[in-house]
């Protein structure tokens, strides 16, 4: 997402530091594992089953290794962007378009490839709106993280927004507040989300 203001250092540095615990870990078990296969593979040089396994594991740490940048990258982005809303953003209303969830199931097994427990339904709860910021129009879409309040919500519906000034493709739906607005309404039936169903935390 191409940042149309200056870079705030004091929360980006905050967010840096935010996910600098699991970037270090994700980066030592990378290179923790790249060492060691390198070491195998090289110490082995000539067996095919010790360049095997060494190759593999330094596979394996290659893989971690790149990870570790992924993932802090993201997860940077978006507590910079959360921090930027918070700072700098603008209360504005949009209307709601649709509603869709997104659901897996989800079963694990035993040794003997035998189901374990009943299962589960793992959910992402996707709304989708439009919103007028500054003259122009936008459309936008955000997971919720509240069942209770997507069961609840109607196509066409306000929809409290907090957008940032100077990039309006960084937004948020205000939860709390669409709570409070959405206190006393009955949710619909049948619902859209399998009874039981863990809701996603999506960042």
């Amino acid at each position: 997402m191409k940042r149309k203001y200056e870079t705030d250092w004091a929360l980006l540095w905050s967010a840096v530091k935010d996910n600098a615990s699991a970037f270090f870990i994700l980066l030592g078990i990378g290179l923790a594992f790249g060492l060691v296969g390198g070491g195998i593979f090289a110490t082995g040089f000539g067996e095919v089953g010790a360049m095997a396994f060494g190759g593999l594991f330094a596979l394996i740490g290659s893989a971690t290794f790149v990870t570790a940048f992924v993932t802090a990258h993201s997860g940077v982005s978006y507590y910079y962007g959360q921090a930027l809303l918070r700072k700098y953003g603008v209360e504005v209303d949009g209307i709601l378009t649709s509603k869709s969830t997104e659901c897996q199931f989800h079963q694990e097994y035993d040794h003997n490839n035998n189901p374990m427990g009943e299962g589960y339904h793992l959910c992402n709860l996707l709304v989708e709106y439009d919103f007028q910021f500054n003259g122009r129009n936008y459309s936008g879409a955000y997971y919720l993280s509240k069942a209770g309040l997507f069961d609840k919500l109607r196509e066409g519906d306000p929809l409290p927004l907090k957008v940032l000034r100077l990039d309006p493709s960084v937004y948020k739906v205000r939860e709390r507040r669409l709570a409070n607005m959405l206190k006393g309404r009955e949710p619909d039936y049948p619902s859209q989300i399998p009874e039981g169903a863990e809701i996603s935390q999506l960042v």
